[in-house]
Formats: structure tokens, C-alpha cells, sequence
């Protein structure tokens, strides 16, 4: 026989075994009851029971058992229960006086079922009417306490189930909702909506702000009509910071706060003015659960949970779920809060760097009026219109207009910085042959290669790859990439030009054999006024926006401009272009 043929046959006996109980039970002659929790409501009964109180079954069954009785029962039952729920006794043949509508006095006997966590949960109830005791009674008694205990304890498992299946179900839809939310407004917002569903409770949010002080965000109850109250205390209710729940006390020590006496006077005290404390008692004051919100061991605030009646004390699988929802919470305000700070550095960075392009473009537009007006006297004073010049005289003149026309040159540069940067730069484009443009460039810049004693290894690729760009950028971008390397390639060196293509993309190389660069140089030098040497006495002419400029413009085009390369041996930039439709 296999194990699961013999656990199905086991469990299928023991529900035998349960269902012959269940009908002794039923029959049996003494009145017999089961209650669950403090209010005494009646979940099984049997004939005998139904017979005494004068009661149908379908009509005792969900009801306090006190409904059942007379008021004079009423008033003899009531405490005998209390007494042996909240103290966990068995009492036995406590005597109850007959009232004026029945005849003669009853016995009751009252046994607590105590559950795993030690106090009772249920109790179990035998009416008699007084009579010499017998071997049959005691024998019901026993077999109802172990009847009774099969019982509930089965059904706590399945409450214990389903409790966890709905503890896991709103994690999931808490973790789901702070996740939608990115910016801090929306996860705050998120926040003031993890009521406990298996609390029946309402919460309080508090968050600690930059300056230390703390900011009640808002108050949330489950009810849409207790809601419209709660909303009522939040511009009146705030935090102090000697409220013993809250916020507050987590300055002092960070961890979870249970209250679960003296609640209302802990409200009252706290409540500010009658008017809020009224609204309280109506939203339903109960015991008080305060979590921390912590993330990254840094305090952001605290969520406290209001049960909707008062209890003993929270169970663990309440303090747990608790805060779970705290720490999802903390992360995501947490998430929320870089993410905030990111948009406002980012923002003063944007605003930083359009201020510095808008004052570089002024200042050069008013350097470049008098640079021109220098370079023209110079021209006037060495063609000797004011008077005889001697040839030491046309040397510094010439001199002169060098470094005139550097300066000019420099100033240009950054005011293209400045227009590319600020999107003053239009664009016409067109079919540009990658080929063509590379030969044009050259055209244009080969006297230099022979003035460093450079060879220009030509031009290879396909001559019909085509791009779409405008051709006056990239033969700006092409100027830029060969001047640079012809400024770092050593005599006696190489550079050389090829094309290559994609299916939507084409590829314009410019490769040297000059000093490098090394790859933690890769992305800097593409960055504004940065250049390969760094100290002032080896800086090359220029004020280093060339490459910062050229992929500007390659981007603006739909392109990029990258680089592979490795100190001392050579460089290899890439232009790269959304290609022409092909015919």
C-alpha cells in the first residue's frame, strides 16, 4: 500500500470518526454549546441545548448566547463566562438560580480552549439541570472537550491558511502600488493607503523632513465615509514631539510601539482639542501598532496602524505584516526621494550649463569686435599708410597679427560651442557620399599634413555609400577629428581615412598612429574644455571644444562620434550616420 493510499485512508477514518462524534454530540442528552471570543458567540449546539433554551438550531448559531436566555439567565451566565475567558479557568457545577420563566436551578460547567499562543479562544458550555451526578455525564463531558478541540483546532489551521493567503495577497498588491509610484508625491500618496486589511484598521503616516521636523501626511481609513472624517483632522491634527506614538518616539528609539491601554486617554492627550478628539471616537479608536519607515539605516518616518476595536495585544502575524508594509514602503519613499534629488540636480545642472553657453556666446560676440578692429590697424600700420616701417617693425607686426588671428580663432570656437549648445545650429540635409566628404576635407586641410612631415594614406571604403547629413557639418566634424590628428601624430607618422556600412547605418573612420589615449580618457575628452595634456605647459593650441562641438553636431544629425584607442598607439575616431535609402 502506498503512502498517499494509506494517508487517504487515515484521513478519511478520522473524518469518520468526527462525523460519529458529531452525531453523538447532537443526540446526546445533556445541553451542550460552543462559544468564540469574548462576546461568547454560539458556533455549535446541540438538540438538548436547543430544547432547554427554547430555540431552533438555525437561530442560535453566529448570535452572543446570552440572546438565547432569559434576562435573569443573562444576567447569572455573563459573568461566569467572562470570568473563565479572561482567565483561562475551567469552572465546574456553577450554580445558576431559576428564573421566573423556568422551573428550577441549573448547573453550568465551562471549560476554555487555549490556543497556541496561550490565551483562550473559545469556550466550552454544559447546562444542566440539578441532579445527582452520574458516570454518563462525566463520560459526555470528556468525549464533548476532546470533540471540541478536534474541532476548533481544525478550524484554526484553515483560519491560520487563509490569514496568511490574505497577509501574502496585500503584500504583493502593497509591493505592486508603492512600486507604480516614482516621484515622492505619488509614493506618499501610496503610502497613506496600506490600512491592514486583517486589523479592520485605519493608519497614520508621519515623515521626518530635511530640517528635522515632522509632518503628519495624511490619515487613512478603509471606510469612504469614515475617510471624509479623517480628512477633517489633517490640517488640525499634528504631531508633537512627546506624542507617545507616531513619529515622535522613534526619534527617541527606533522600533515598534504597541498600545493597547489606556488608548483613549493616549488620544485624548494627544488629540489637540475636543473637536478632534470626537472625530477619533468616530473614526473607532482601538489598540495603536507603530512601525518605523527605515531604509538604508536612515529614520524617514513611521506608519501607525489604529485598530478598529480594542485588544489584548497584536498578534505576531500582526506585528509582522506590519512591518513588512513599513519596510516596502520605506524603500520605495526612499526610491522616491533620490529620484526627486536627482530631477532637482539635474534641473540646476541644465540651468548652469545654459547660463555658462548663453555668457560664453556673449562674451565672445564682444571680444571678436575689437580683435577685428586690432588685425585691421596692424594691417594699416605694416602697409606704412601712418608713416615708414622699418623690417624689425613688419616682424612684430606679423607677430602680432599671428596671435591676433589665434585668439580670433579660439573665440570662433566658442561661440560654434555656444550655438551648437544652446540649438541655434540649423541643419540641411542631404545625400552626402561618405567617400567624397573625407576628400573634400582633405582638400582643405593638406597643406598640414605636410608641414609636420605626416603621410596621408588615403581614402578606402565603397564610393557609392551614402549618409544623410548635412554635408557642412560633417565636413566641420571631419576637420576637427583630422586636425587633431595631425596636432598628435609625431613625424614620420600615418593617418589614414576609410568608409564602411550597415544596413542603416555608415561609418566615416579617421585612424592615426599618433600618442593615444588611454581608455580612462575615452568619454572626458569629448566633454567641454578638456584636453589630452593637462598641464598648462603642454596643452596645445586650442581651447579643447573641438570634439565636444563635433559630436554635438553628430547627434544633432541622428549620429555619434566615438573612439578606440590605447595609450601610445594610436587613435581610431568614428563618425557614424543613419544612411541614405539605397536605389
Amino acid at each position: 500500500m502506498t503512502s498517499r493510499t494509506q494517508s487517504a485512508k487515515k484521513g478519511a477514518t478520522e473524518v469518520s470518526i468526527q462525523a460519529a462524534l458529531h452525531g453523538y454530540m447532537q443526540h446526546a442528552p445533556l445541553p451542550f454549546a460552543i462559544t468564540v471570543g469574548a462576546e461568547h458567540k454560539l458556533v455549535y449546539v446541540n438538540a438538548a441545548f436547543c430544547r432547554l433554551v427554547g430555540v431552533a438550531n438555525g437561530d442560535a448559531l453566529g448570535a452572543p448566547i446570552g440572546r438565547a436566555l432569559t434576562p435573569t439567565e443573562r444576567r447569572a451566565l455573563g459573568p461566569i463566562l467572562d470570568r473563565a475567558f479572561r482567565d483561562g479557568v475551567e469552572l465546574v457545577d456553577e450554580r445558576i438560580d431559576p428564573s421566573d420563566e423556568r422551573a428550577g436551578d441549573w448547573r453550568l460547567s465551562v471549560w476554555p480552549v487555549i490556543a497556541d499562543n496561550g490565551r483562550p479562544e473559545a469556550l466550552g458550555v454544559e447546562i444542566r439541570e440539578s441532579t445527582p451526578s452520574d458516570s454518563t455525564v462525566d463520560l459526555q463531558r470528556q468525549v464533548a472537550e476532546q470533540m471540541l478541540l478536534s474541532a476548533l483546532r481544525e478550524r484554526g489551521f484553515a483560519e491560520d491558511a487563509d490569514a496568511a493567503r490574505r497577509r501574502a495577497t496585500f503584500l504583493a498588491e502593497a509591493g505592486r502600488v508603492l512600486a507604480e509610484s516614482v516621484d515622492q508625491n505619488s509614493t506618499l500618496l501610496a503610502l497613506t493607503r496600506l490600512a491592514l486589511p486583517t486589523l479592520g484598521a485605519w493608519c497614520i503616516v508621519d515623515i521626518l523632513e530635511e530640517d528635522g521636523l515632522i509632518r503628519r501626511l495624511g490619515i487613512y481609513h478603509p471606510d469612504p465615509e469614515k475617510q471624509k472624517l479623517a480628512q477633517q483632522l489633517e490640517d488640525s491634527w499634528k504631531p508633537d514631539f512627546d506624542d507617545p506614538f507616531g513619529a515622535p518616539p522613534m526619534l527617541r528609539d527606533v522600533r515598534t510601539i504597541a498600545i493597547t491601554d489606556a488608548i483613549e486617554a493616549t488620544l485624548a492627550a494627544t488629540a489637540a482639542s475636543p473637536a478632534n478628539l470626537r472625530i477619533l471616537r468616530q473614526l473607532g479608536i482601538g489598540s495603536l501598532l507603530t512601525v518605523p519607515l527605515v531604509a538604508r539605516k536612515r529614520l524617514l518616518g513611521a506608519i501607525t496602524f489604529v485598530s478598529e476595536h480594542r485588544r489584548l495585544a497584536y498578534e505576531p502575524e500582526d506585528v509582522q505584516l506590519a512591518e513588512d508594509v513599513a519596510s516596502r514602503g520605506a524603500l520605495a519613499l526612499d526610491n522616491a526621494q533620490v529620484y526627486d534629488l536627482a530631477l532637482v540636480l539635474q534641473r540646476s545642472a541644465e540651468t548652469a550649463n545654459r547660463a555658462k553657453t548663453a555668457f560664453l556666446g556673449a562674451m565672445s560676440h564682444e571680444l571678436r569686435t575689437p580683435l577685428n578692429a586690432i588685425g585691421g590697424y596692424i594691417d594699416i600700420l605694416d602697409m606704412g599708410l601712418r608713416g615708414p616701417v622699418t623690417a624689425d617693425q613688419h616682424a612684430d607686426f606679423a607677430r602680432v597679427k599671428t596671435n591676433q588671428q589665434h585668439l580670433a580663432l579660439l573665440i570662433t570656437e566658442i561661440l560654434n560651442f555656444s550655438r551648437v549648445g544652446s540649438g541655434q545650429v540649423s541643419y540641411v540635409v542631404t545625400d552626402v557620399k561618405a567617400c567624397d566628404a573625407i576628400r573634400h576635407t582633405i582638400e582643405l586641410i593638406e597643406p598640414l599634413f605636410g608641414q609636420k612631415s605626416i603621410a596621408f594614406d588615403g581614402v578606402t571604403g565603397d564610393l557609392n555609400i551614402t549618409a544623410r547629413a548635412d554635408p557642412e557639418r560633417v565636413t566641420q566634424i571631419l576637420i576637427n577629428l583630422l586636425s587633431n590628428s595631425i596636432k598628435f601624430t609625431p613625424a614620420g607618422g600615418h593617418i589614414g581615412a576609410d568608409c564602411a556600412a550597415t544596413a542603416d547605418t555608415v561609418f566615416i573612420r579617421i585612424s592615426d598612429t599618433g600618442i593615444g589615449i588611454a581608455a580612462r580618457k575615452h568619454e572626458s575628452i569629448f566633454e567641454p574644455f578638456i584636453q589630452l595634456k593637462e598641464s598648462l605647459s603642454d596643452r596645445e593650441s586650442g581651447v579643447g571644444l573641438g570634439l565636444a562641438i563635433s559630436r554635438d553636431l553628430a547627434r544633432a544629425m541622428n549620429g555619434d562620434l566615438t573612439v578606440e584607442s590605447s595609450e601610445g598607439k594610436g587613435a581610431h575616431f568614428t563618425l557614424s550616420l543613419p544612411r541614405a535609402a539605397q536605389s
